[in-house]
């Protein structure tokens, strides 16, 4: 081979290695890049900072990842963005707070995932209102670097600082006033005591009263507001509901949600929510006692019975119409009564004609009284019937009389009384 023949071959050889190396070089940097790479990078912040005094409430922690790739395909960037086996540390301590649980794990937050840590507080009452720092400590582990064989794992620590307030807004409290209990198939007067236990003064307070059990009602709605006009820290003051509670409301403690809306002393407006009161329910009573000393009447003879009627309600009933309702072998040609008014627990009395027909047979029997009238509200009502038990004897016969309650609940007074033969009186409407 020549001289110029050699020198051309050298020269394709020369080439050929150079742009093999260049290949390769190129390879193995494009390798290099594709390799992903990255670190999460968490944050954290109080969505609602607003604590109240004299309050045990829960701080919110929220953790975001605003994760960077340094290098990777995106197919592999939440592997080595997420942040794995979080864990917060909440350290308030400096404030007038108390934390009662430091610590929560959370799991894993990524860019599309963050998460929540819960924090429970304990706000003292005399709490100093304003701004207050805590720290929070973040720690997780993560991927770094991933490769196609192996992956480098690392643990990191981040502390944030977090602001939170200690509120100085006017707050509420409401307790009944007293012991008042509402009672089935009764519309009653319901006391609240309401109470600033915030640190500023609030006017135009409208304080609203709902119930959830449809047994409670307002009027005639579900719900009834109350106005103050001005309440300073530390003031309380009654406020009173009409409440109604139907028949069937089963007797016990019944929770009435509440909430109040007011305007501070800059012209602010504010709303007080979550608050209650209990309501205790206590079982129907009867309208009235009604009580008989003796209900004896001889076989084919007639005489008046005297019946005590006692206003059981906590209100005035008027216009009190009392009935009375037999049937075979009793009668009773005076069979109406009627009662003006009674005042809480004022008594009357009504007297009855009652007869037993001469084939009647010597036992108890059963009359009815009912009553109409109305309450102080002027809604005409009839009450629940009465049975008044009837002995029926024979001329020559002595009989103890129990006393004892009626049916419906009425109360017969306490005692016996002693039957002695007699002749049947004829009385002019017998």
């Amino acid at each position: 081979m020549d001289y110029h023949n050699r020198s051309q071959v050298g020269r394709i050889a020369a080439i050929t290695i150079l742009s093999t190396l260049l290949i390769i070089g190129s390879t193995a940097g494009v390798g290099t890049a594709l390799v992903p790479s990255g670190d999460p990078d968490v944050n954290a912040y109080v969505p609602e900072p607003t604590l109240e005094p004299g309050t045990t409430t829960t701080l919110s922690v929220q953790v975001a990842n605003n994760a960077q790739i340094n290098t990777g395909a995106p197919a592999n960037r939440e592997r080595v963005t997420t942040a794995r086996n979080v864990v917060v540390e909440l350290d308030a301590g400096g404030t007038p707070v108390t934390v009662e649980t430091p610590e929560h794990s959370i799991g894993s937050v990524s860019e599309a995932r963050p998460g929540s840590a819960r924090f429970k507080i304990d706000v003292p009452e005399e709490a100093e209102p304003g701004r207050y720092k805590a720290t929070v400590d973040m720690e997780f582990s993560y991927t770094s670097t991933m490769g196609e064989f192996t992956e480098q794992e690392a643990t990191e620590t981040r502390t944030e600082t977090v602001t939170f307030e200690i509120s100085d807004d006017p707050q509420f409290e409401l307790t009944r006033a007293d012991d008042t209990q509402l009672r089935a198939d009764e519309t009653s007067l319901f006391p609240v005591t309401v109470e600033n236990t915030g640190g500023k003064a609030a006017e135009d307070v409208a304080v609203s009263l709902s119930s959830q059990s449809p047994e409670i009602r307002f009027g005639s709605g579900a719900g009834a507001v109350s106005r103050i006009d001005s309440l300073k820290p530390g003031e309380t003051t009654e406020v009173t509901y009409e409440v109604t509670v139907g028949s069937g409301a089963p007797a016990r403690l019944y929770n009435l949600n509440a909430h109040a809306t007011y305007t501070d002393k800059q012209g602010i407006d504010g709303r007080d929510e979550d608050l209650s009161v209990g309501a205790r329910v206590a079982p129907q009573r009867n309208d009235f006692n009604v009580a008989v000393e003796d209900s004896t009447v001889a076989v084919g003879s007639a005489r008046l019975v005297a019946v005590t009627v006692t206003n059981n309600r906590d209100q005035r009933l008027t216009d009190i119409q009392a009935s009375l309702g037999t049937s075979a072998p009793l009668d009773s040609d005076d069979d109406d009564g009627y009662i003006e008014s009674l005042d809480p627990g004022e008594s009357a009395t009504v007297t009855f004609g009652l007869s037993a027909t001469t084939d009647a047979n010597p036992k108890t029997y059963a009359a009815a009284l009912d009553f109409s009238y109305e309450d102080e509200r002027g809604i005409s009502r009839m009450s629940e019937t009465y049975q008044l038990p009837v002995d029926v004897t024979t001329d020559d016969g002595v009989q103890l009389l129990s006393i004892i309650p009626f049916a419906g609940g009425g109360l017969l007074l306490a005692g016996t009384a002693v039957y002695a033969r007699q002749r049947p009186e004829i009385l002019p409407w017998s």
